[in-house]
């Protein structure tokens, strides 16, 4: 089987109409962003879809960091990409969980794009996939306020998408994070809320704060909308199966139940 290449994908002669038809089939987007890197946006992002998926709801879960993607390592999927005469087939995690990803056609190698190579990427690239029927999209953006998150906003900016924001109670992430906040609002981007990622952790009993406490009021002030959920520090998160963690009955998965009821909800 030929590998398929992020400048194959570019070459793709994709009309608009073509976009829109596959998003008639997707209920409702869910964007996880951040505007910065270090935060566990990807993280988020695979525990949204891991726990929409469990409640028997079909899901897809998009991957289009051009230049640092990790869902796939997260969820253990691997190349290579089949495709059909339907398009390029997402990897199935579950019974109800499909994963696409750039780094499914790049690996671990480079990408050296610019600009509007950037952009037509990602809508060539969403246009192609075969995602069938979704009652969920959920889509980890890129770690940054430039080209790639100006294309995905182009592309699931409607009345039946949303944007999470992703943050550590550190007052820097936070500052960061307010940008991509303010650009949401400037290209009329619905905000659902906050997920403060690594907001605590419980050593021996004791609570610790890592990347300080924060102020409620004052983070949600910063970013314009509510937080929506506090997920603690998980130092097993590199070491053990995703799917286990967020599955399992612990504290994290029941922050992640929380969370899909709000959004559901």
């Amino acid at each position: 089987m030929k590998k398929t290449t992020s400048r194959q994908i570019i070459s793709s002669d994709v009309k608009p109409n073509q976009v829109r038809k596959k998003l008639e089939n997707i209920g409702k987007v869910i964007m996880v962003g951040s505007g910065k890197g270090g935060v566990g946006k990807s993280f988020v992002a695979c525990g949204l879809a891991l726990t929409l998926a469990n409640t028997g709801r079909r899901v897809g879960l998009f991957d289009i960091d051009i230049h640092g993607a990790s869902v796939a390592n997260y969820l253990d999927v691997k190349p290579p990409v089949r495709s059909t005469k339907e398009g390029l087939e997402p990897k199935r995690v579950d019974g109800n969980l499909e994963v696409m990803s750039v780094a499914l056609l790049t690996g671990n190698n480079p990408v050296p794009m610019r600009g509007m190579e950037k952009q037509d990427m990602i809508t060539q690239f969403f246009s192609l996939i075969n995602w069938g029927k979704l009652d969920f999209l959920v889509v980890d953006l890129p770690p940054s306020t430039g080209d790639e998150l100006l294309s995905a906003f182009s592309i699931f900016g409607s009345e039946k998408s949303s944007l999470i924001l992703v943050s550590t109670p550190s007052r820097n992430a936070v500052s960061i994070v307010s940008r991509l906040s303010a650009l949401a609002k400037t290209e009329n981007i619905s905000v659902r809320g906050i997920v403060l990622n690594m907001a605590y952790s419980k050593v021996h009993g004791t609570i610790e704060y890592p990347f300080g406490r924060g102020d409620r009021t004052e983070i949600e002030r910063a970013l314009g909308s509510r937080i929506l959920a506090e997920i603690p520090l998980e130092p097993t998160v590199n070491t053990l199966d995703l799917q286990d963690i967020i599955l399992a009955r612990s504290k994290i998965s029941g922050v992640f139940r929380e969370l899909i009821h709000s959004i559901v909800s």
